[in-house]
């Protein structure tokens, strides 16, 4: 490679490097709501479940362990774009076609409906509602004004981890509590070597967006 290809891919690749190494690392517990509608819309009052899963995120790599009837824990890396569902009881993982939108990171917490949009599974309208606080967490609210039953209808954004820690659809809604920034070990977002592949799934992540 000459010296001003070098110099050329090295100014190309700043911004991508620089985004990367400013992502904060972190772990959370996942805490759903069930939350009730009243005439056609989310009312204030909302059931906490009775179970919780667990957040882990490193950069572009996503391990959500759901700790409910399943067991399964699903691990993401949006980076080269794979996904798998691990059976820990079975030593078995099956790969997936995406990982949860639900959960995603932007570049820029303030202007994050592009990011959100190429996440999302479903065509979304996008909308910044504004600044909130989450669980005493900077955030900024953004909605789906389009969003189906099944789709999230917003989702918050924490402004330092750059990440959704709170979002919300018809009937359910999640946020991130006793969130820990710290550095992740990298084996949580690995499909261990003694692990036997199961049958591909169809589906990516039905099942995962609303499992307790």
């Amino acid at each position: 490679m000459t010296m001003k290809a070098a110099t050329l891919t090295a100014i190309l690749m700043a911004p991508l490097v620089s985004a990367v190494s400013h992502a904060q690392d972190f772990s959370a517990d996942v805490v759903y709501l069930e939350v009730s509608k009243v005439h056609g819309r989310v009312s204030d009052s909302a059931k906490e479940a009775r179970h919780s899963s667990k957040l882990y995120v490193s950069k572009g790599n996503i391990r959500l362990e759901t700790n409910g009837l399943t067991g399964a824990v699903l691990v993401v890396n949006k980076e080269e774009h794979t996904a798998v569902a691990l059976y820990p009881g079975k030593k078995s993982y099956q790969p997936l076609g995406s990982g949860p939108s639900q959960y995603f990171r932007v570049e820029n917490a303030d202007d994050a409906c592009a990011d959100w949009q190429r996440t999302a599974e479903q065509k979304i309208a996008c909308e910044r509602v504004g600044p909130e606080m989450v669980n005493g967490r900077e955030a900024v609210k953004y909605q789906n004004t389009r969003a189906l039953d099944t789709a999230p209808a917003a989702v918050w954004i924490d402004k330092v981890l750059k990440f959704v820690i709170k979002w919300e659809s018809a009937d359910t809604s999640a946020e991130l509590r006793n969130i820990k920034e710290e550095q992740q070990a990298a084996d949580l977002f690995l499909v261990p070597s003694e692990y036997k592949m199961g049958t591909p799934q169809k589906t990516a992540t039905k099942g995962f967006s609303h499992r307790r």
